[in-house]
């Protein structure tokens, strides 16, 4: 399996995420945004598309964080949707899918700064690969926003 990974900042990293594929034999490769990596050119570069999170929100323009180019990711989220891909987004990542799909992303009612639980949902306690997980399960949180939902979107898991 290709994994390929979006990473926004120098102090946001790919963590277990790294681990998990390293661990498997994944062929791994970056877009470390913030150091001018280029995004893949399409969805047929990768099998699994994980986009992590940042301090900048799908609306930040490229005025404000000349390396972030939100409707960018967008388009590959939505290349890799439209092609099967399996995508995963991690809190701004999250936000980016469910613009990329029309889920606008609305300010949350509390920010969430600090180590917290997330539940699993039913969906998610069945689901093979985040079950094994349990739940509750705590986690560090840093976020205003919240992603938008499709109407086929499958929540798993919330805080």
């Amino acid at each position: 399996m290709r994994v390929h990974f979006v990473v926004h900042e120098s102090f946001e990293s790919a963590g277990a995420y790294l681990k998990w594929a390293e661990d498997r034999g994944y062929t791994i490769s970056w877009s470390r945004v913030y150091a001018g990596e280029a995004l893949p050119p399409n969805a047929d570069e990768f099998d699994m598309l994980v986009v992590f999170g940042g301090p900048q929100s799908p609306r930040t323009t490229r005025e404000e964080c000349p390396y972030f180019d939100s409707r960018a990711e967008q388009h590959l989220i939505n290349q890799a949707v439209t092609a099967r891909r399996m995508v995963i987004g991690i809190c701004l990542g999250s936000q980016l899918i469910g613009e990329a799909l029309g889920a606008a992303v609305c300010q949350s009612p509390e920010k969430e700064i600090g180590h917290y639980p997330i539940t699993l949902t039913e969906a998610g306690l069945r689901h093979p690969l985040i079950a094994h997980f349990g739940s509750p399960l705590t986690v560090g949180h840093w976020h205003n926003d919240m992603p938008g939902l499709t109407d086929q979107a499958t929540v798993l898991a919330e805080s």
